[in-house]
């Protein structure tokens, strides 16, 4: 028998060392106890034999000492900010523990990293015991590795700047996606945190540690079992080594390169089939200012989108300013000249002066210009882009330049139905594409973005930007597709629906008849329950006697607007539409007496008593079960989109 080595890293907990040759669990391991010492101080995991977890403050075998300056400072708060802002633990404990600097401390016979299992009268683990709890029909079900917490659950979102692989946690048991046993379960998930180059030796570690202690793995030699990488090119930042090593796990991350793109030195990193292409997360950190004025919201402002192109954001891969008198590439240097396939910069050289066209680096207006223009240009980045969500949600087309860059669920999903795709070669011409699109075709793709936009946002973790009941989300598409991967094994992901009438009704929001029929009966419905618009803002206050810059301003301000007015954003200033928003805020929406909300609002259309809490707060708010278990203290009772 070879032993499992471990090695002591810099924060004073033991990580199993890599590459090396271990023991390969056939079978389940048997339950244990811990010491009293661990119980006092620390979580049991009863179900692995009695491991000891220890709360971030603590370390050793019993949890008896002090951890490392090095390990607080990794994954805890200084003291000031834990008093005013405590981190929050996944789920709330499920009020089976209690949280410690975002790590939960269970109670003695629950673990794991949200204290939701304990051990049955039958020997085997069980989710919520005596609560009600049973794993909803509708597959697939998920089974969540227990992995030591440094791992995973110590990787606070207030801690990371992308938090998918928490909230993703968090609503497989909101969702009853999540069940107890690996017997019974469909897929694997990893839940270590995947974010930087370096992370990736640690995902062997962690890989070597499950494969040590239970047969899952090894079973299925690696398939259908899932990870998150929230970084800039997902798979592609690990090493090679890593990638080997994993090759039968399915990635979850947000690029989509299928082929190697040398000029901007990047390797393939998708396997389509194989992997999928997700959303980005976007929490209260992260574009909150943005989608919650989501145009496709029922009561926002109905104004006709009349300016063709719109980007605002970073073009010189050197982060200076474009200059227009220079020749190409008109940035200071030639440095990064890869940076988003050189897309931006092309975009910018052949298109900015163009009427109708805004190309910038900087957009005061941005808001106001996402709601007013027709198209928006969304290319990679230094790594995988986030316009093409962001623009989708604000009801302003998506313009895809990414050659050989797959969006998220693309190609399970047809971005040209509501978007459209162009070639790196078509940039000098696209001004010819865009204006052979009329205006019937246009609003065809609207109709279809109503349901797409649904897909592409996380609705039931962070709320409703359009109303919307969070039946058709991005968390309940990832589902979907391991669904069809498990059923389908190597069908191409592009023939989903032509395959399956399941998959082709989740892909249409429900509706028989396809994507566009769809949003044309939603937009239809919308417009009669919301038959007139809220009156807009009165014109500015008149100008100062004594003139000035202030004077010309206020006098060249648009006049006032006329309940239900078809008017153009274009003359209208940031200040009128903040008034705006807050008008919107505290007008009473009566219809909701009749037609309550089936999700707590992320919109800042809607008025604030139906917000979600983390839309009353600046500090970051994590929901147990995520928004659609608002309110709900016991995530039994959290109402389910699916049975």
């Amino acid at each position: 028998m070879i032993h499992f080595l471990v090695s002591e890293a810099n924060d004073g907990v033991e990580l199993i060392a890599p590459n090396v040759e271990h023991v390969i669990a056939t079978e389940r391991r048997q339950p244990g106890v811990c010491s009293e010492a661990c119980y006092k101080v620390a979580t049991c995991n009863e179900e692995l034999g009695g491991r000891c977890d220890c709360p971030k403050h603590l370390a050793g075998p019993d949890c008896v000492r002090n951890a490392t300056a090095s390990r607080l400072s990794a994954f805890a708060q200084v003291p000031r900010l834990e008093a005013r802002y405590p981190m929050s633990c996944i789920n709330g404990c499920n009020g089976r523990g209690h949280c410690v600097m975002g790590a939960c401390v269970c109670s003695r016979g629950n673990f794991s990293s949200d204290c939701s299992l304990s051990m049955g009268p039958d020997g085997r683990p069980a989710l919520l015991a005596g609560s009600g709890y049973k794993p909803r029909e509708r597959r697939p079900r998920i089974y969540v590795y227990d992995i030591p917490h440094k791992y995973s659950s110590w990787f606070h979102p207030a801690k990371v700047d992308r938090s998918l692989h928490w909230v993703f946690w968090e609503r497989l048991l909101g969702s009853g996606a999540m069940v107890a046993d690996g017997e019974e379960a469909d897929w694997y998930w990893l839940p270590i945190k995947l974010r930087s180059n370096s992370d990736g030796y640690r995902l062997l570690e962690a890989l070597q540690y499950v494969r040590k202690m239970w047969p899952w793995y090894d079973r299925l030699q690696g398939h259908r079992h899932l990870i998150i990488h929230t970084g800039d090119t997902g798979r592609g930042e690990v090493p090679g080594d890593v990638q080997a090593a994993t090759a039968n796990m399915s990635w979850l991350h947000h690029w989509g390169l299928t082929h190697d793109c040398n000029a901007s030195g990047w390797k393939a990193a998708h396997r389509p089939g194989k992997d999928i292409v997700i959303p980005v997360y976007r929490d209260s950190r992260q574009g909150v200012g943005l989608l919650p004025m989501s145009g496709l919201h029922p009561r926002a402002p109905r104004m006709p989108r009349t300016r063709t192109l719109l980007f605002a954001g970073r073009i010189c891969g050197d982060y200076s300013k474009p200059d227009p008198t220079k020749p190409w590439p008109q940035c200071a240097t030639n440095k990064s000249p890869g940076y988003s396939q050189g897309v931006r910069q092309l975009v910018h050289y052949h298109h900015h002066n163009r009427t109708g066209y805004k190309i910038s680096t900087s957009n005061g207006r941005y808001p106001l210009d996402l709601l007013s223009f027709k198209w928006c240009l969304a290319p990679s980045g230094g790594g995988h882009g986030h316009r093409q969500v962001l623009a989708s949600v604000m009801g302003c087309l998506p313009l895809i330049i990414s050659d050989q860059v797959l969006q998220p669920f693309e190609p399970e999903m047809d971005w040209n139905t509501f978007g459209l795709r162009l070639p790196e070669a078509a940039i000098p011409s696209l001004h010819t594409s865009l204006e052979q699109i009329g205006e019937e075709q246009l609003e065809a793709r609207r109709d279809v973005l109503r349901c797409a936009a649904q897909h592409l946002v996380y609705s039931s973790v962070g709320g409703a930007h359009m109303q919307e009941d969070g039946r058709w989300d991005a968390f309940e598409f990832i589902l979907e597709i391991l669904r069809m991967q498990q059923t389908y094994p190597g069908l191409h992901p592009a023939d989903y629906a032509a395959t399956d009438d399941r998959f082709r009704s989740f892909l249409h929001c429900g509706n028989p008849d396809g994507m566009q029929a769809y949003g044309r009966k939603l937009r239809a419905a919308q417009e009669k329950r919301y038959p007139t618009q809220l009156p807009l803002p009165p014109p500015l206050p008149p100008p100062p006697s004594g003139g000035g810059a202030a004077a010309a301003a206020a006098a060249a301000a648009p006049p006032p607007l006329s309940p239900g007015a078809y008017v153009s954003w274009s003359n209208w200033t940031m200040e009128q539409f903040n008034d705006l928003l807050v008008r919107w805020a505290v007008a009473k929406d009566r219809t909701l007496a009749a037609a309550p909300l089936a999700l707590c609002s992320a919109s800042v259309w809607d008025e604030r008593r139906v917000r979600c809490s983390a839309m009353k707060t600046s500090a970051l708010r994590l929901v147990p079960g995520g928004a659609a278990c608002e309110g709900h203290s016991n995530l039994v009772e959290c109402p389910r989109p699916w049975p």
